[in-house]
């Protein structure tokens, strides 16, 4: 991941919430308490959406590949995966879209590539945040060649993957952050203006390296059966970036915001989730509404990777909170090193209608994406770093053995509070 820089500082304090949960966020059938796993061997998995027929749809950031420079290896191992009825006991899980580029550790682990994805009001077509292959420069960092892609299947059943919106190339024309030129695309959200067009519609794309929110507009009435239609790319909301004579990002500047997380409420308003630089209680989640204008926000969160909404809550996952790690032998002063074993991640929940509302969490390891389902189920994407075997124990991981990318169904039943939230 790019964009985001690390910090000392404070962990959140936790207490054990002694009354009730509210209702609402209690895990109200017969199930076993505890999360419930709805699909697991996923390798990296991001960004939760859902689709017209009602599938969870899953990207995968896949587990890099066999071309390798220095630390970094690539192939074609990213997909989008397709959960079909995953309040059921027994989900279906099926690939929708494979062979999307990967970029990863040599052991395939904190994967980039297609990070997001979502369905568009075309039946079998899916939008996905990642990377142009023909222009990404495993030798160059910041060279990805990033894009919005488009893929689905004709009628006479073939198969289209197409590099659509060129993001690194708005990111070069415009960079509206001013720092440095970098556009690493983490999460997608379609916008359907009218359910009875199709197909019609807008995406907004999370850009954690440009700190922005493009939005990509196409225009169908240039659309023919040989091509896409022609589209535009506009800022549709961005953050400022501290930055040095050079360009580069100022360390000690303020935290960044990093945008990761897109969702959407019944309303048509926009929920984006940033990183905050992985300082401790450093990020936020901010409500647009659908025309770009603000009209709330979270912060005193840790690394956020995952946002969702229901019609009270708000759902945001902290991929290491509540405390980021430091790299391997370096202990912030005024924080304890990692508890070795213990996997990071909370997911926390928050009734978004009340103002300074308290703040429940669950311990979940490593989450990102998540969702909300109609019946008040709420899904995330766990171990979201890892391979589908894991991560195993070793010198450059301190918290021990993780889990493979999975995607869980959450129960709130044993949330603790959450004290001193901002």
């Amino acid at each position: 991941m790019t964009g985001q820089r690390l910090g000392a500082g404070v962990c959140t304090a936790v207490v054990v919430l002694a009354g009730p949960l509210p209702a609402a966020l209690a895990h109200g059938d017969d199930r076993p308490s505890g999360p419930r796993v709805v699909a697991e061997g996923l390798d990296n998995p991001r960004q939760l959406n859902w689709d017209q027929d009602g599938d969870l749809v899953v990207a995968e950031a896949g587990r890099g590949g066999t071309e390798c420079a220095e630390t970094r290896c690539m192939g074609s191992t990213g997909a989008v995966t397709l959960i079909e009825d995953p309040h059921r006991d027994t989900p279906t899980v099926s690939t929708a879209v494979e062979g999307l580029l990967s970029v990863a550790g040599p052991d395939g682990t904190f994967a980039e590539g297609a990070a997001g994805a979502d369905a568009t009001d075309v039946e079998g077509q899916y939008i996905i945040a990642g990377y142009d292959p023909e222009r990404f420069d495993l030798a160059v960092p910041t060279a990805r060649g990033a894009a919005m892609l488009v893929a689905g299947t004709e009628e006479n059943g073939e198969e289209y993957l197409i590099p659509y919106a060129d993001l690194q190339a708005a990111e070069e024309e415009l960079n509206p952050d001013g720092a440095q030129v970098d556009s690493n695309p983490y999460a997608v959200l379609y916008v359907d203006e009218d359910d009875d067009v199709s197909p019609d519609g807008y995406a907004l794309v999370a850009d954690a390296g440009a700190n922005t929110v493009w939005k990509v507009e196409p225009d169908f009435s240039t659309a023919t059966e040989e091509a896409l239609p022609e589209y535009e790319v506009t800022a549709w909301a961005t953050w400022p970036t501290s930055v040095l004579p050079d360009g580069t990002d100022d360390p000690a500047g303020p935290a960044e915001f990093v945008p990761t997380s897109l969702t959407a409420d019944q309303h048509g308003n926009v929920y984006v989730g940033g990183l905050g630089s992985i300082r401790p209680g450093e990020a936020s989640v901010v409500q647009f509404s659908a025309d770009g204008t603000e009209l709330d926000r979270w912060d005193g969160f840790t690394a956020i990777t995952g946002v969702a909404v229901d019609h009270e809550h708000l759902y945001v996952s902290q991929l290491f909170g509540p405390t980021p790690p430091m790299p391997p032998g370096e202990t912030p002063a005024e924080e304890a090193p990692p508890t070795p074993g213990k996997v990071p991640g909370q997911v926390v929940v928050l009734h978004r209608h009340q103002e300074d509302a308290a703040r429940y969490a669950i311990d979940v390891p490593l989450p990102a994406g998540l969702a909300s389902g109609r019946h008040g189920e709420v899904y995330a994407a766990v171990n979201s770093v890892a391979t589908a075997e894991g991560i195993a124990e070793g010198p450059m991981n301190p918290f021990g053995t993780v889990g493979g990318g999975a995607v869980w169904e959450l129960d709130f039943s044993d949330a603790y509070r959450l004290e001193d939230a901002g």
